[in-house]
């Protein structure tokens, strides 16, 4: 099954893997990932897991100046 990654202390996304349903005990995902796939996103989002709500929202990345 495809899971997507998050970062458990903040919920930034970080990707995705495959996860064998055996090994998941079948019903269930790895700590730090989920089964939900994040919303399409742009160059300047970033989507972030709300485990508590179990969803992903897009939240903007912060400007950044090259000195």
């Amino acid at each position: 099954m495809k899971i997507y990654l998050f970062n458990t202390e903040d919920g930034l996304y970080l990707g995705e893997d495959f996860a064998d349903d055996a090994m998941a005990g079948g019903s269930s995902v790895p700590a730090g990932a989920t089964a939900i796939a994040p919303p399409p996103f742009g160059r300047r989002e970033v989507p972030v897991f709300m485990a508590a709500e179990n969803r992903w929202v897009l939240q903007p990345l912060p400007a950044t100046r090259r000195p």
